[in-house]
């Protein structure tokens, strides 16, 4: 995992993720939460890369660990430049590791990322695919099932005693028993949120904790917008 010699970035005392969750609207989450799992069409790698900007420009750090290549940096660039800050003032606190393999997910996330934690004040944990590379049918499924239980164990420890954490999974398109995978994650957060996009809307629905009576609430994109 890539690290810049910094621990100018603190996170705040008390803070908590939906101050910096680039999706709005969200329907009511608690105010409280400190752990998010995104899921739906692939525009929720592109809100949890502004959310990573969304916290670099309050001063927080963050830790990518993408397992689907989704991380785009020119989205943190034009983010940047729309603060008139020069991109790579915040690209030096944003510490990104890439895995094409279950077990590379598994090592950077079970071996790799506490020493980043002990050393570099990060805030915020971002997971791009989480599951994606365990979809793999290449993989057998025993091997995969096994090895997800100890991402997951890892996962459920940073929600309750880490830092700040967001993950964001694409499922449209997937049809396979392994989403079971997605699901376990759902428990381990304390905020669920379905995204799609049909007819050029985003539809947001806070899936957990369920609300009473809750619908998808679009959100109409503009033509020049970038989320």
């Amino acid at each position: 995992m890539t690290t810049h010699p910094t621990r100018s970035m603190v996170l705040p005392h008390h803070a908590t993720l939906p101050p910096f969750l680039a999706l709005h609207p969200v329907p009511s989450p608690p105010p409280q939460a400190r752990s998010a799992l995104l899921w739906g069409d692939a525009s929720v790698a592109r809100v949890a890369v502004h959310t990573a900007a969304a916290a670099v420009s309050r001063g927080i750090a963050v830790a990518i660990v993408d397992g689907a290549m989704a991380f785009d940096v020119t989205a943190i660039a034009a983010d940047a430049q729309a603060r008139r800050v020069p991109p790579e003032r915040w690209l030096r606190h944003i510490y990104i590791a890439r895995a094409f393999t279950c077990h590379q997910v598994a090592t950077l996330l079970c071996e790799r990322l506490d020493p980043l934690l002990a050393s570099q004040a990060v805030g915020l944990v971002i997971l791009l695919g989480p599951c994606t590379t365990f979809f793999d049918e290449n993989v057998p499924f025993k091997d995969a099932f096994l090895l997800f239980q100890r991402v997951l164990r890892k996962i459920e420890a940073l929600c309750t005693r880490g830092p700040l954490l967001l993950m964001a999974q694409a499922l449209d398109g997937y049809r396979t028993r392994r989403t079971l995978f997605a699901r376990a994650l759902v428990k381990a957060v304390e905020l669920g949120i379905r995204v799609s996009t049909v007819g050029g809307r985003r539809h947001v629905q806070l899936v957990k904790p369920k609300l009473p009576r809750q619908s998808s609430v679009p959100v109409i994109q503009r033509s020049n917008s970038r989320r």
